[in-house]
């Protein structure tokens, strides 16, 4: 399995998420089906360049908002069969996918706080601009994707996984 990413994608930030995007556990989000028509792996890379471009625009950490938006539901499960704990999946998932990030990647202190309250107001409240970013960003594209409206980098086929 690997990404194949268009050329119009912003080298800078492909640069902050290239080790991400190049591991084929994460890659392997592609595989669950999310908000109802598209995939884990698709909604994480939707998220994480919003937040990288929305980071830029207002002089925030665009590294640490691009590598928590790709992480945030980084779980190695399909969360229509129910989370391992019995625990609700809101609650669940943010923990999960901290673990599951940490165990494959550097992650701050930053990243793994936004990743942890990316459900916000479900779960703990962001401590930093970034976390803020993450949540409403993921909110956006929640939101789209239910509507099946092609947003960020799922527009005109600009990834692509094979």
């Amino acid at each position: 399995m690997h990404i194949t990413i268009a050329e119009d994608v912003a080298q800078e930030y492909l640069a902050d998420v290239a080790d991400i995007l190049g591991d084929k556990d994460f890659l392997r989000l592609s595989l669950y089906t999310h908000h109802q028509w598209t995939n884990r792996l698709m909604h994480s890379v939707n998220v994480s360049y919003l937040s990288w471009l929305i980071a830029g625009r207002l002089g925030c950490d665009r590294r640490s908002a691009a590598r928590a938006g790709l992480l945030h539901d980084f779980c190695l499960y399909d969360f229509a069969d129910g989370t391992p704990t019995g625990e609700h999946q809101a609650f669940y998932h943010p923990k999960a996918a901290a673990e599951t990030s940490q165990r494959h990647f550097t992650v701050s202190d930053k990243e793994r706080d936004a990743i942890l309250s990316h459900m916000f107001p479900l779960g703990p409240v962001p401590n930093s601009r970034e976390a803020w970013i993450i949540s409403m960003a993921d909110k956006l594209c929640a939101t789209v994707e239910v509507c099946r409206i092609p947003i960020a980098l799922s527009r005109r086929n600009r990834v692509m996984v094979a």
